[in-house]
């Protein structure tokens, strides 16, 4: 708990000095509460998840149509710190990510995917069947209400989601979510906003995409084998969409993956080589992608067209018969950040980007991973 003191004591000064900031910069420390929700049977006994976090604000209030379409969103990067209500198993945790706030006509959505380093895990304590590594993924899902209390100050009021897992690259990882409450004082202008979406013109542009990227993973269920080589997963994927409004993009199409852990299980077992079993993963998706000048978040979903080692993986770590087992099968899913070269808002016929997103079956994670990607804007 001293280390939570401590940036507390850190945030009461940084609070007094981000009032002075220079125009449309802030910093705003941020109190939060909450509990942890098991999602295990005989999950350890969990007290209050308490935390703080400080975060970087840069508001965007410049008359260009990202702004506009947005209503002058907050971008900005926020650092936690937290203790996860029992200390013994669960340590406690630091995260960094991004972050993006989108004003509404009530309230902020604010959105964050980055990393977490956890001080205790599996190998620490055994009852953590959670977090099998250190360092994690990182998302949080928040709401706030900010209410005047001055007239150059607001207090924030704030709930949602926060997780942490490591994408099925080190077992167990059933992952920590967390319901939170939290409270901060905020500087008026960080509330106001003028540009309204109305006023951005209707537009539809189409665009290509293709992406190669490269993930690893652990063989096994959410919790076993304990200790498990990690393998890489290989993926291609190509896909027409439009972009709408320039900054919201649908698109759709097809993508493969080659599983070098089932490719080694087929290698090494004679029944599979019988049943002409493969390691690879065909599948259609559809995603959706919010544009924000240098950044994109994107969020696919899907339906496997072929996957046949699934089976023979999930009877020997799972169940076969159940309905999850079945969901599992035929939708896969993926959820991450892109980074682009050039900024999206200039409109550019060709773009790049690195990427990194979490892929599950349904809603369990599969793989972590990392690509390369190209989008050509064909008007």
């Amino acid at each position: 708990m001293r280390h939570i003191y401590l940036l507390l004591l850190v945030s009461i000064i940084v609070v007094f000095e981000s009032y002075g900031q220079e125009d449309n910069h802030y910093f705003i420390p941020e109190l939060s509460v909450g509990s942890i929700v098991p999602n295990y049977l005989n999950s350890p006994k969990i007290g209050l998840k308490v935390g703080t976090t400080l975060t970087y604000y840069k508001s965007t209030n410049s008359e260009n149509l990202t702004n506009q379409y947005y209503n002058n969103p907050l971008l900005g990067i926020q650092a936690g710190l937290y203790h996860l209500g029992n200390p013994s198993v669960y340590g406690n945790e630091f995260n960094l990510m991004p972050v993006l706030g989108l004003r509404m006509k009530r309230g902020m959505f604010q959105w964050g995917i980055g990393a977490s380093y956890h001080t205790k895990t599996h190998r620490q304590n055994e009852l953590n069947q959670s977090i099998g590594s250190h360092l994690n993924w990182a998302f949080q899902w928040m709401y706030y209400r900010s209410f005047s209390i001055f007239d150059n100050r607001n207090f924030r009021v704030g709930f949602g989601y926060r997780h942490s897992s490591n994408g099925h690259t080190q077992l167990p990882n059933y992952g920590l979510n967390s319901a939170v409450i939290s409270l901060a004082v905020t500087p008026q202008e960080l509330k106001t906003s003028t540009p309204k979406k109305s006023s951005v013109p209707k537009s539809r542009s189409p665009f290509i995409l293709a992406r190669s990227g490269v993930g690893i993973h652990e063989l096994g269920s959410t919790t076993n084998p304990v200790g498990g080589e990690k393998k890489l997963v290989f993926s291609q994927s190509i896909g027409f969409g439009f972009t709408f409004k320039e900054h919201f993009r649908w698109y759709a199409g097809f993508g493969t993956r080659h599983y070098q852990h089932y490719a080694d299980s087929i290698k090494n077992s004679v029944k599979l080589q019988e049943l002409n079993v493969h390691p690879n993963n065909h599948f259609f998706m559809m995603g959706i992608e919010y544009l924000v000048y240098h950044v994109g978040i994107s969020i696919e979903g899907g339906i496997n067209l072929s996957k046949p080692f699934y089976y023979h993986f999930a009877e020997e770590y799972e169940n076969t018969e159940s309905l999850k087992y079945t969901l599992k099968k035929i939708f896969p899913s993926r959820m991450g950040l892109k980074l682009y070269l050039i900024n999206t808002a200039k409109k550019p016929k060709h773009n790049v980007y690195i990427s990194a997103h979490i892929n599950a079956n349904f809603g369990q994670a599969d793989f972590s991973e990392a690509s390369l990607g190209y989008v050509f804007n064909i008007k």
